[in-house]
């Protein structure tokens, strides 16, 4: 074995050695598996998934996945490899956003060792594709850790998800609009409540605070639809009836990371990289 570093710290070489000999061997007998399972070394890099997360990011082998990472959110070539299908001009930036948003929460996993569960959600052909995904903390017998395993299922974010489409034409999302009066942040919430989504969740999709959220149902949307004080509740199934749970507003059509811990959401809406990641660290 390597050594441990100063204060019970372990060293780089105790770290590799250990995910090397240990981490990769036990994760082996999962790799020609039905599921979506990646493991990220201390660097947050991948060092072996299954091959149906490789196919899901359009790779043919689970080795052409090893040594990608989110730590490089802002390299345009990782980006295309990773999203593949997904990356064009119109979702680029977000994407570059999203990923940054995957990193920290991998970061955070390894220094809080925290176990971390969220809705992965990404825009293609016109609908949704959406995972809950769970990235969990492996820690070496001294207590510290050394990598994290994610797993993954898809699962259904949206209640109407297989019915959506996305309103792109302009004249349509003008009627649509004006057939209520409603601004685009007030379409966007009514979208948001008729599929189900809480305010904390509506706050991280559009990145606004809750209490954002709160005034805006209480003081437009609710008078708007004559609904007394502020009810949620009430005003998702007028969202509903008026069918406003298949109409996705184009500005929303775009990829979002949904944390399912309110209290986590939180610490990671303040949590801060304290590195940046290097410009031009190829994978």
């Amino acid at each position: 074995m390597g050594f441990i570093g100063k204060n019970g710290v372990l060293s780089e070489y105790e770290k590799k050695e250990f995910t090397e000999n240990v981490l990769i061997p036990n994760f082996m007998h999962l790799v020609d598996q039905g599921i979506y399972s990646v493991l990220f070394d201390y660097e947050l890099k991948i060092v072996v998934c299954t091959t149906l997360s490789a196919q899901s990011i359009g790779l043919g082998r689970w080795e052409d996945a090893r040594g990608l990472s989110f730590r490089n959110y802002a390299d345009t070539d990782v980006a295309a490899k990773i999203f593949s299908g997904h990356y064009n001009e119109q979702l680029m930036e977000s994407l570059h956003q999203y990923a940054k948003r995957i990193y920290e929460i991998q970061s955070l996993v390894f220094t809080s060792k925290n176990v971390i569960s969220l809705i992965d959600l990404l825009p293609y052909g016109g609908k949704f594709t959406s995972y809950l995904v769970t990235y969990v903390p492996i820690l070496h017998p001294s207590g510290e850790v050394v990598a994290i395993q994610s797993f993954a299922i898809q699962s259904r974010f949206f209640s109407h998800q297989d019915y959506l489409r996305v309103i792109t034409d302009e004249k349509t999302h003008e009627k649509y609009l004006h057939s209520e009066k409603l601004t685009l942040r007030e379409h966007e919430i009514m979208f948001l409540l008729a599929n189900g989504i809480n305010q904390e969740q509506c706050s991280q999709i559009l990145k606004i605070t809750r209490s954002t959220i709160g005034n805006i149902i209480a003081n437009q949307l609710c008078p708007k639809f004559g609904i007394s004080g502020s009810n949620t509740k009430l005003l998702a199934q007028v969202a509903l009836q008026h069918e406003f749970h298949q109409l996705v507003p184009s500005s929303l059509y775009r990829p979002y990371i949904v944390v399912l811990d309110e209290k986590i959401a939180t610490q990671i809406s303040n949590y801060t990289i304290s590195t940046e990641p290097p410009a031009s660290d190829a994978v």
